[in-house]
Order: structure tokens, then C-alpha cells, then sequence
């Protein structure tokens, strides 16, 4: 059971999907809750905040959207009636169950058994080049490296004039938080994950080249604790 500060510790990927498809199978208020650890009504408060976000700075009309880590395909639902398309993979057969099942009748929208960190472009069910790119409560579950590859996969995957909306939790602190094996009371499991801060994941953004930025804090009232906070990221 570690909780370390600063130290740039790699966790456990085959953990990582063993804890998401255990979950799928949790007995909880709503499917949010799955993947926002949050009791219904603070999850569906939070979806929301994030979809009043999204749309405030992205216009998916007509658009290609690719989703990393898709989950339960919440997404889908926010986007499924404006954009062209959509496409979420995830590597977690259960939480892809749950998405497909909640969205088969919308025929834009498409869920695919994929490693992001592993895309086979020739097998994606959309073709790029994809418009938008979303990440939500991802990033914080891969290494140093499978991020950098996230973000070589958008670049070879987007359009020219590509925009990213990333969601995640992150460190407030001076320095990155690590979670490694580190008993969660609220989840009752050993629970792993990496807070960055914002300074690090622009260092990792950099090769994006995007002309605008937008970052800010969000989220304050449903945050309980004082070492991390959410922060989402928008670039074009």
C-alpha cells in the first residue's frame, strides 16, 4: 500500500482493466456510478456539469468524434444527436457491454474492443481522421509513456484542425501524486492511479501544436479532498 509524492511510479495496466470490469458488475445507484465513484446523484450532477463544458467550448455538428477509454459510453449520450459519428474503445470487455447495451438503437455511435496505448487503424468500425478527441478520467490510469503514445495516436488519427477536450483529476500540490495499491475506503478495494499536475500533462500536450488553450478548475463542491482537484483541458 503506497502513497507516494513526486516519484514517478508505474502501476499495473492488467490491474487497471481487472478493476474496471470488476466494477461493471458493482450493484450501484445508476451506471454513472460505475465509472464516476459517486452516488447517483452526485454522478449525474457531475455528467452534466462536464456535457455544459463541453458544448460551451466545442461544436461537434457534423464532426468525427473518437473517445480514449470510452467506459460506459456516457459520452455517447451527450453526443450521439450533433455529431457524425462517434467511436469509443475501451479495454474493458464488461464496461463495453453496458455501452453497447444502453446506445444499440443509436446508429452513429460505435463501441470497440481496443487497447488505446494498441490501435489497429486498418480494424477501427470509424475511419479517420477524427475532428474532436475527448478523454474523461482516463489519463490518470496510464504510465508516463502510454500517455505520450495517447497523444502520438491523436495526432496520427486527427484532421488538421483537431480539437481535444481532456477531463481529469490532478494534483494541486507541487508535485504528482501516486496511488499505488493503496486501499480506498470509499471503494473498498486497493486502488491505483496517477494525479499529475496541470504543469505536467502540458508538458505532455506540447506535441498536440495547438494554437489555443483553455484549462480551469471545475468541480469544487463534489471534491473531498485537498491534495487533488479536477481540471479540464481544451485545445485546438
Amino acid at each position: 500500500m503506497s502513497r507516494l509524492y513526486g516519484d514517478k511510479e508505474n502501476i499495473d495496466s492488467n490491474w487497471v482493466k481487472d478493476f474496471f470490469n470488476e466494477r461493471a458488475k458493482k450493484d450501484v445507484d445508476s451506471d454513472l456510478s460505475i465509472v464516476l465513484f459517486q452516488d447517483k446523484e452526485n454522478s449525474e450532477q457531475r455528467h452534466l456539469e462536464e456535457k455544459k463544458i463541453f458544448h460551451k467550448y466545442i461544436d461537434v455538428s457534423g464532426k468525427k468524434v473518437f473517445e480514449f477509454g470510452c467506459g460506459i459510453g456516457r459520452w455517447a449520450e451527450a453526443l450521439h444527436d450533433k455529431c457524425e459519428s462517434y467511436l469509443g474503445i475501451d479495454f474493458s470487455e464488461n464496461l463495453l457491454d453496458i455501452a453497447k447495451r444502453t446506445y444499440a438503437d443509436k446508429e452513429n455511435c460505435h463501441f470497440q474492443f481496443m487497447s488505446a496505448t494498441d490501435i489497429k487503424i486498418d480494424e477501427l468500425l470509424v475511419k479517420p481522421p477524427f475532428d474532436v478527441f475527448i478523454t474523461s478520467g482516463f489519463l490518470l490510469y496510464l504510465n508516463d509513456d502510454d500517455l505520450k503514445i495517447i497523444v502520438d495516436n491523436m495526432n496520427l488519427l486527427g484532421s488538421e484542425d483537431k480539437k481535444v477536450f481532456i477531463m481529469e483529476p490532478t494534483s494541486c500540490m507541487d508535485s504528482r501524486l501516486t496511488l499505488k495499491d493503496f486501499y480506498s475506503e470509499g471503494l473498498e478495494v486497493d486502488y491505483s492511479a496517477i494525479y499529475r499536475t496541470k504543469d505536467e500533462y502540458l508538458e505532455f500536450f506540447e506535441p498536440l501544436n495547438y494554437n489555443s488553450l483553455i484549462v480551469d478548475t471545475i468541480f469544487d463542491d463534489l471534491s473531498d479532498h485537498s491534495e487533488t482537484d479536477y481540471k479540464f483541458f481544451v485545445m485546438e
